[in-house]
């Protein structure tokens, strides 16, 4: 037997959406900055910021549609909804990253030491590099708040984007932290040509920041590739989710139990339980009179109503102790979206 339990969450705000819209409007304007600052003094390093600043740009807006696609109603064709859509979207953000970030960036940085391109260095270059850093902390500051806010009740910020947490954000913290990081090895390999006079540290620092943004990448890919690949719910839920069912008085056993993430914070279970026998047979003869229902039979097609009533009793039965589990369940553990049970 297989008893199909359906049970939706409340509408929540678009988990996300605030500190990858910050993150899109100050990345924006961060590269048209570093852009001019590179028109200005013709540095790799400063070229290799505003491909940096350029590509968050583009990959955060990745991250913003794909936020708002997996927030569609489910359908005949996706029938559990496009909750795992931000996911996919958040991993060709990551490949953006590595490709058009990382790869630009490390290409242009081996070129300018080959060359000895000649740099131009002034304070507008400085002044540049605090506007972007104050910008790209102020993102961060977005994330990271929305992030802790997220996490609030439940564990670590940390630990929580381990398990459980949205990708957009975590992506947005790791891509802003590779920003200001780029901004500092910016500003050091800059002052260090300036002071030497030898172009080579211009170059150093573009290669740097390309491989701070290659590891970011690889670390976004790999969270997001757990998700896609339909990563089980933290141990730490999966263990209350079986502390509820086990609670109830109809499950004797739970035999087969598996757990997906569909989104985020949003859960699809499946189990297989042994039925309490007694338990249910308790709630069915509960308002029977038993004496008077066994002096009632008289006869073998009597004998034989009897039996199919109590069948159809039986089931009715069982199909409304499967909905107040359900209910019970789903205020236990209110992130659980699908959850299907089936009889041993």
């Amino acid at each position: 037997m297989k008893i199909p339990i359906i049970a939706r969450i409340h509408s929540q705000k678009t988990s996300g959406a605030k500190s990858v819209t910050a993150a899109v409007s100050g990345n924006l304007i961060v590269a048209v900055l570093k852009m001019i600052g590179w028109t200005i003094t013709g540095s790799s390093v400063m070229l290799s910021e505003g491909i940096h600043s350029l590509a968050d740009t583009v990959n955060q807006a990745l991250l913003l549609f794909g936020i708002r696609r997996s927030e569609r109603p489910a359908d005949d064709e996706f029938q559990y909804g496009y909750k795992q859509e931000r996911f996919f979207w958040a991993l060709i953000s990551a490949c953006g990253i590595f490709f058009l970030g990382a790869g630009v960036t490390f290409y242009h940085g081996i070129g300018s030491i080959i060359q000895k391109e000649i740099t131009h260095f002034n304070a507008w270059t400085f002044l540049i590099l605090a506007a972007s850093f104050c910008l790209e902390g102020y993102a961060l500051l977005t994330a990271y708040k929305e992030a802790k806010h997220a996490a609030a009740g439940k564990e670590s910020v940390y630990s929580y984007f381990k398990n459980s947490g949205d990708p957009t954000i975590l992506a947005v913290i790791y891509e802003d932290s590779a920003a200001l990081s780029g901004i500092i090895i910016a500003s050091v390999s800059i002052f260090l040509t300036y002071i030497t006079g030898n172009v080579i540290w211009d170059g150093i620092g573009s290669i740097l920041i390309a491989l701070l943004l290659g590891t970011v990448a690889i670390l976004l890919m790999m969270v997001n590739r757990r998700f896609i690949l339909n990563k089980s719910v933290p141990r730490h839920m999966r263990e209350k989710i079986k502390e509820a069912l086990l609670a109830e008085g109809m499950v004797d056993e739970i035999h087969d139990f598996k757990t997906v993430m569909v989104g985020v914070d949003v859960f699809m279970v499946k189990a297989e339980i042994e039925i309490n026998g007694h338990y249910l047979a308790e709630n069915i003869f509960d308002d029977i009179n038993m004496r008077e229902e066994h002096d009632k039979i008289k006869n073998f097609q009597d004998f034989v109503r009897y039996s199919s009533a109590l069948c159809d009793r039986t089931t009715r039965s069982l199909g409304r102790e499967i909905d107040a589990m359900e209910k019970r369940i789903i205020e236990k553990v209110p992130n659980i979206k699908h959850i299907d049970i089936e009889a041993n």
